[in-house]
């Protein structure tokens, strides 16, 4: 299985990249303006650290640089914003396909589904959907990588439904983040 962590140190910012993205992270919650927006984001807060590799994020604000340098009126993270969004597309979709794909007991294309949200969300540094997706992928083998068994075909559909759901809430959360981060740029 492959490792999420890196040995190479950080590439330097993008000039104002890292603020942005510090400014976000170390973000605090607001003052009691709307108690039911206050349950959900201590979840958040206490996730995204574990959900967002910065390090691979900070990669792509990086290829900003570039964008910086060009036409005025022109957005401020124009490339990294689009890669994003057309991410945030493609997950959506697939997340449609992977429903469709359970409801027919398609084993084969589930795999299949899993490993191409994987290495998309594996690019942004979306880490624990791409976990997620790696397990899917080889669930969808009828195998538990983990545990080294192989499983029978009503266990895979079941472990998949289950991590189906717990992959959407992690994409959700970098998805709340990364669009907090943009808006900021707007």
């Amino acid at each position: 299985m492959a490792s999420t962590t890196k040995e190479k140190s950080p590439p330097p910012p993008a000039a104002g990249a890292q603020e942005k993205v510090e400014e976000v992270k170390d973000e605090k919650k607001p003052a009691a303006a709307a108690p039911a927006k206050e349950e959900v984001e201590p979840e958040t807060e206490e996730s995204q650290e574990d959900v967002i590799d910065m390090e691979t994020f900070q990669q792509i604000m990086d290829m900003d640089e570039e964008d910086e340098d060009g036409e005025e009126g022109e957005e401020k993270h124009a490339f990294s914003k689009g890669i994003v969004w057309g991410y945030f597309e493609q997950a959506e979709n697939t997340f449609v396909e992977i429903e469709d794909a359970l409801e027919r007991e398609d084993l084969q294309k589930l795999s299949a589904l899993g490993h191409f949200l994987k290495g998309s969300s594996a690019a942004l540094g979306i880490i624990r959907v791409q976990a997620s997706c790696e397990k899917m992928q080889h669930y969808g083998n009828c195998r538990d990588e983990e545990a080294g068994v192989d499983l029978k075909p009503a266990e895979a559909l079941d472990r998949i439904k289950d991590l189906l759901t717990a992959c959407k809430k992690d994409y959700e959360v970098a998805k709340n983040w990364m669009k907090k981060l943009y808006e900021e740029d707007d």
